[in-house]
């Protein structure tokens, strides 16, 4: 009987929303059809598609995406986004303090945040960067594009990457696909810390709703103003009175 070819995949998604995570679990799953990334995250963008790699991770809008993949292929896309005010605060600290200084933009940004207040850095945070992930998130809700949430994948994280690997046919039996999942979990990385925050850290924290913990007021004021019903239209609040 003639196997049937297995699709190509596409882990889209937006800075500082677990993608090196969504990344290892997929390596680990099955690393041979991983197509490894360059020199930049616009690597994607660069390079003929292999039918059948494993795209890990793409940070791109909808209309990006669809520049170099378009519609009617053997392909199984899905996003991952994450509350753009945990992204915001995630950044801060990746920008201030635990990202690699191998690219002059961060070396210049970090400069830059050492010479202000956290909440002075934060808004400068939410005018720079934030815009980027607000924007792709209403592509991918616009385009009706399979999203998974961050959030979820802490909260759950076996059941929701079982969703994951069904969505992207892919054939992992269950009892490795925990195996895998716990190998990567925040936790086990970070055991020795017991809990504790390390600013220092590309793992500083891993939880949802930080945001509550950094946001002051102005900063409220800022994002509500730049961003408008981003968080009603991506389904992470009710309403404005937050």
């Amino acid at each position: 009987m003639e196997s049937v070819p297995a699709p190509t995949i596409f882990h889209i998604t937006h800075w500082k929303a677990g993608s090196q995570w969504v990344r290892a679990v997929l390596q680990a799953a099955d690393p041979d059809r991983i197509v490894p990334g360059k020199d930049s995250p616009s690597w994607f963008f660069k390079d003929p598609i292999v039918p059948g790699g494993i795209y890990t991770p793409v940070y791109a809008t909808y209309a990006q995406f669809r520049q170099v993949v378009p519609e009617g292929g053997d392909e199984r896309s899905f996003a991952l986004m994450r509350d753009p005010r945990d992204a915001a605060v995630s950044w801060y600290f990746s920008l201030r303090y635990s990202h690699s200084m191998e690219y002059d933009t961060v070396g210049d940004a970090r400069r830059k945040l050492e010479q202000m207040s956290e909440e002075e850095g934060l808004a400068q945070v939410l005018r720079e960067q934030v815009p980027h992930v607000v924007g792709m998130q209403r592509s991918w809700l616009d385009a009706g594009l399979r999203i998974f949430r961050y959030e979820a994948l802490l909260a759950d994280q076996c059941g929701v990457y079982r969703q994951i690997f069904e969505h992207c046919r892919m054939a992992v039996p269950e009892a490795r696909q925990r195996k895998i999942v716990n190998r990567f979990s925040f936790r086990r990385r970070t055991w020795w810390r017991f809990g504790r925050e390390n600013v220092r850290s590309h793992f500083r924290k891993g939880v949802a709703g930080d945001w509550k913990n950094h946001f002051t007021d102005e900063l409220k004021k800022l994002f509500k103003a730049q961003f408008g019903d981003a968080l009603v239209r991506a389904g992470y609040e009710k309403d404005d009175n937050w």
